[in-house]
């Protein structure tokens, strides 16, 4: 049983082998046959180590002492998101099955990344983190690059050194650790943090890492480098970075902070504008975008500046809202990037004010997508309401915080407003394509979201040990206040956006050179020096 840990993470990984290897035209009943593997082997071990604490579930190779060998731990958390990823690639794999066509290279690295990123999840030890960190960045640029064109290159470029500038500050604050501690097991540092939290040098290996982390994580001022990667990802690719990839950064910021927990830095002020600035910005670059994965793409960046908000909180509420919302995000924008492949291919464009009669069309794909709308603008009965409540209603009304992340809010439901002009007018058009596979799959996924929206109760507590009673699906005032919402964004809409202003067009060409991101970011590894410094002196 200890064991299941190392075989979800290698079942994956020596399938994508013999599928590249082999090169079957049925090769893909293979990566079935390794998900559905996996899947009851996370459920079995879910199941028998949920009772017992987090050290209990720590396998280490080799016999070794705890601090000394290699090490994978499991909680509540990881294995959520474990179960998250798993389900994830499900709908992937699914989503791109041809019968009797299987893209070898395609689907090697798509396996091969998910037994990465399921190491990463459960790594109890810092340098194999940097190591599937790494790993990570390099696959997906590989993903992205995919099609070879000109363009695609430059944002898979552009992707890879940013967020490898991000990975080497990550290991820079690794070295600091492993000088100070002698050990790189988390574990070991987090019980010993206490004895060495006022090391200026603890510090500032704190700073790098969440540093390295602020980059993955795509918030202010270093996210430059989504918009251009989910512009040339394939659609399935764009869904597996949104919905997971990028949540990644967000799972280890949890995970660093845990470790870092004895030390009681007070940082929630300092993620909290952070996250709002993001929120904001991303929001807005996103209402200006009329390429549709564009707007997609944006609107993560918003939507990550909320979790942040949520995850980087003192209030106990806040952060359990911020970690739903992650699962809750991955959820609807990995079906808002699927649907909207789907309309892509079928409508050869990818431009809002270029698609118009997608419910005649594609009246599944429609119906499924604007569930998912409804959701990520937190309509009641439907998943994100009960995250955003909770982040957004536990500041006080009085609370310029508050209004902030009412404002965001506001700023999502006009984007979406924006974007469903795509559904209505136009005509029925015929098309070759085949997608009862692809409907499935947005219609699982949409499944998906009314049952986190109406059985959370149960699912908080089941995962996370969370009491979501709180939270009134059914009370007239969350019907009141999304309703307020609608009439602000149609409002928005129709007075700031419609006409497509020239200082809405001279948003919509925003642009950072690679130069200029990296200036970005050593700025934020500044900022956030000084404001530990400051910390200090208080």
């Amino acid at each position: 049983m200890v064991l299941f840990p190392v075989y979800i993470i290698m079942i994956p990984i020596l399938s994508s082998i013999f599928i590249y290897l082999i090169k079957h035209k049925h090769m893909h009943w293979l990566a079935f046959f390794s998900q559905a593997v996996i899947t009851v082997l996370a459920i079995v071990y879910f199941n028998h180590f949920n009772p017992l604490t987090f050290a209990e579930t720590t396998f280490t190779f080799g016999n070794y002492e705890r601090g000394i060998g290699i090490s994978l731990a499991n909680d509540n958390l990881s294995m959520s998101f474990v179960f998250l990823a798993i389900f994830s690639w499900w709908m992937v794999f699914l989503y791109t099955y041809k019968k009797g066509k299987t893209d070898h290279t395609m689907l090697f690295f798509l396996m091969y990344l998910q037994g990465v990123f399921l190491g990463f999840l459960q790594t109890n030890d810092l340098f194999n983190l940097f190591v599937f960190f790494e790993l990570t960045t390099i696959i997906v640029t590989i993903l992205i690059a995919f099609k070879k064109s000109g363009s695609v290159l430059r944002a898979a470029l552009y992707y890879l050194l940013l967020n490898t500038s991000g990975v080497l500050a990550f290991l820079i604050g690794i070295i600091f650790i492993y000088n100070v501690f002698g050990t790189i097991n988390m574990q070991s540092v987090s019980e010993m943090m206490v004895l060495y939290k006022d090391y200026n040098v603890i510090r500032f290996a704190f700073v790098l890492m969440l540093a390295g982390i602020s980059v993955k994580a795509a918030l202010f001022p270093v996210f430059t480098w989504l918009p251009k990667a989910h512009g040339a990802a394939q659609a399935h690719i764009s869904a597996l970075l949104s919905g997971l990839i990028v949540k990644g950064g967000l799972y280890l910021f949890i995970r660093l902070n845990d470790m870092y927990s004895a030390a009681n830095y007070d940082y929630s002020n300092f993620f909290f504008v952070i996250g709002a600035i993001t929120a904001i910005v991303g929001i807005v670059l996103a209402i200006t975008q009329l390429d549709i994965k564009q707007m997609l793409a944006y609107s993560t960046i918003s939507q990550v500046g909320l979790i942040m908000v949520g995850i980087s909180s003192a209030n106990a509420d806040v952060f359990n809202g911020g970690v739903l919302h992650i699962f809750n995000h991955a959820l609807f924008k990995i079906l808002l990037f699927l649907g909207a492949g789907v309309i892509i291919k079928v409508f050869k464009t990818k431009y809002v004010t270029e698609i118009r009669g997608v419910m005649r069309t594609l009246p599944g794909v429609s119906i499924a997508m604007i569930i998912a709308m409804l959701s990520i603008t937190g309509a009641p009965l439907l998943n994100g309401f009960i995250s955003k409540s909770i982040i957004i209603y536990g500041f006080e009304s009085t609370d310029i915080r508050y209004w902030i992340l009412f404002v965001s809010n506001i700023g999502t439901a006009t984007l979406f407003v924006k974007m469903s002009q795509i559904f209505f007018g136009g005509k029925t058009i015929s098309y070759l394509m085949k997608i009862p596979v692809q409907t499935t799959v947005l219609f699982t996924l949409s499944l998906a979201l009314i049952i986190l929206g109406n059985f959370y109760i149960p699912l908080g507590r089941g995962f996370f040990g969370v009491d979501l009673k709180a939270i009134e699906m059914w009370s007239l005032g969350a019907f009141f206040d999304y309703a307020v919402t609608l009439i602000l964004a149609f409002l928005t809409y129709y007075i700031l956006v419609r006409k497509d202003a020239k200082p809405v067009q001279a948003m919509r060409k925003f642009m950072v050179s690679f130069e200029t991101a990296n200036m970005l970011f050593i700025g934020y590894i500044v900022l956030l020096t000084t404001y530990f410094i400051l910390f200090m002196l208080i």
